[in-house]
């Protein structure tokens, strides 16, 4: 059987490709996240809620007690309306240069690192690298995000992601658009220690079982496959710390759906622990996976769509 191999330039193209622009990286990149959160969005709102619910169960502020993403959706959209599930949309447009900043920051550090760019090492340090990256540009986006995501249709809600974003400096400080930075490297860079050498090495053992000689001949469902499996253990994996997260970027005292006052990520942790137990760090695991697990699926096979395309 011929050898597999990897490019060291792109993240599935073989070494005799053209040269890859930063540029094209960094296009495909941006168009990609920003299609695949647009489509995903619904189930990143259920998954912002299901991760603070069992918080405003402690704190005796129900305003939601979803029993599972489906039941969620169903609820949000009966109660509320379908439109509610949406808030935060208009933050869409703005992944596209975190997510672009994400991919050019993951490739050019490829280059730089010290070993051999199919290392898991050099993947995952590339991986911590355009996290740091990414988060100069994201967390701000989903703070208001997921603050109007949080809130039900009533009165003292934000009325947009422009109103929540000028509310938040006034009430708060700008430095509130940074709450939860720290722990934002805390859910991504795992995340993407397991997710990239996961999601790379599968499409080589894929390439391998179907008989091509390169992981750029693989039909696009052995792409979605090694994406949506290698995200989904990921995603679930990193969900304790994603809720710490959470629950620390939508507290505030703007937020009239606020149910907590964490001074930091260990007063969280201790919180958690005291209140709900260890399922509060599991509240919303199915929820991020769906969400997570077919956003990763959509934007990077789009990524290796459009690389191509801009042949």
């Amino acid at each position: 059987m011929e050898e597999v191999r990897q490019d060291p330039s792109a993240l599935l193209f073989a070494q005799e490709q053209p040269a890859w622009t930063l540029s094209k990286q960094m296009l495909s990149g941006g168009v990609a996240g920003m299609l695949a959160d647009g489509v995903t969005y619904p189930m990143c709102t259920v998954k912002s809620r299901m991760q603070v619910q069992g918080a405003q169960q402690a704190a005796g502020k129900v305003a939601y007690a979803y029993k599972g993403p489906l039941d969620a959706l169903w609820t949000i959209a009966a109660r509320e309306g379908w439109r509610t599930l949406f808030k935060g949309f208009g933050t869409v447009a703005q992944v596209a240069p975190a997510q672009a900043l994400y991919m050019g920051a993951y490739q050019a550090s490829k280059q730089f690192l010290p070993g051999s760019e199919e290392s898991p090492m050099t993947q995952f340090a590339g991986g911590v690298i355009a996290t740091v990256a990414q988060s100069l540009a994201m967390v701000p986006l989903e703070v208001v995000r997921q603050r109007q995501q949080v809130q039900t249709n009533t009165s003292g809600a934000y009325q947009g992601s422009l109103d929540a974003a000028r509310t938040i400096i006034r009430s708060e400080g700008p430095l509130a658009l940074y709450r939860g930075f720290a722990m934002t490297q805390m859910v991504w860079g795992p995340f993407n220690a397991i997710y990239l050498p996961m999601w790379e090495g599968t499409k080589v053992l894929a390439a391998r079982y179907t008989g091509v000689g390169t992981v750029d001949q693989l039909d696009v469902q052995w792409e979605l496959a090694a994406s949506f499996g290698s995200s989904a253990v990921a995603a679930a994996v990193t969900n304790p710390a994603d809720v710490i997260k959470t629950r620390l970027q939508v507290q505030g005292r703007s937020n009239i759906a606020s149910s907590t006052n964490y001074s930091g990520p260990i007063d969280a942790v201790k919180s958690i622990l005291r209140h709900e137990g260890l399922k509060g760090f599991f509240r919303g695991t199915m929820s991020r996976v769906w969400w997570v697990a077919p956003s990763s699926t959509i934007m990077f096979t789009s990524y290796d769509q459009l690389m191509k395309a801009l042949a």
